[in-house]
């Protein structure tokens, strides 16, 4: 028993020693330099929501002259300060097709998506720009033991990202569908509650809940700004 109690103290101080080593390990996004946006983008320093890294300003009274939305294929970002590190096409092609599901279907959910371009209808371009991926077995293990649960609850009481846990970070712009001048841009990087066992258990599993909790953001801010 003392030899067991010993292990557990052993593998809840690698746990807190492992976490710790992380906390730094998560990648902010980038003032990305090949967006359409790019230039209108800016440190989102509004203390708001801290998951939007940049943005455009925001004009509320723009956005109320639109009552829905047209959705481009989602694309991945070509530009070389993009932030995949070793991803494989593969693998961002599969998050490119969970994120054009997960957009088109919170959009149609709120009943935002438009058939066509046309007056008071607005282009929504979602691009992925950079992603990464769990380590599995330590991103569960972290939530699993007593000391990595509690750790693991500190940071989804305050938001923050779960250890050895994968994000994904992506770009939305919003253009005038007839004119194409720009509304509305930001760049967010998005990932899953720390408490989120189910999302640490496949490497790209964080990162798809990232999506799917960013583009269910996405939909129901965009609910409350446009024309009801």
């Amino acid at each position: 028993m003392a030899q067991s109690r010993g292990m557990t103290v052993l593998q809840g101080a690698g746990v807190i020693a492992a976490a710790l080593a992380c906390t730094a390990c998560s990648t902010r996004p980038v003032h990305y330099q090949a967006l359409s946006s790019t230039a209108e983008l800016h440190a989102n320093t509004s203390g708001g929501d801290r998951q939007v890294a940049f943005n455009s300003t925001l004009d509320t009274a723009a956005l109320k002259s639109y009552a829905s939305i047209t959705l481009e294929p989602v694309a991945i970002y070509r530009g070389r300060d993009h932030q995949f590190g070793k991803i494989s096409e593969e693998s961002k092609a599969e998050l490119a097709r969970h994120a054009d599901q997960k957009f088109r279907s919170e959009l149609g959910r709120r009943n935002l998506l438009a058939g066509a371009a046309g007056p008071q209808v607005l282009r929504m371009r979602v691009t992925l720009t950079g992603a990464e991926e769990s380590v599995p077995v330590l991103g569960t293990v972290t939530k699993l033991t007593p000391v990595g649960l509690a750790l693991s609850g500190v940071r989804a009481a305050t938001d923050r990202e779960g250890s050895f846990n994968g994000a994904i970070t992506y770009a939305v712009e919003l253009f005038d569908s007839r004119s194409g001048k720009l509304v509305y841009a930001f760049v967010a990087r998005q990932y899953p509650n720390a408490l989120d066992i189910p999302a640490s258990i496949r490497p790209l599993d964080a990162a798809k809940a990232g999506i799917d909790r960013g583009s269910s953001t996405t939909a129901t801010s965009l609910k409350s700004l446009l024309r009801g």
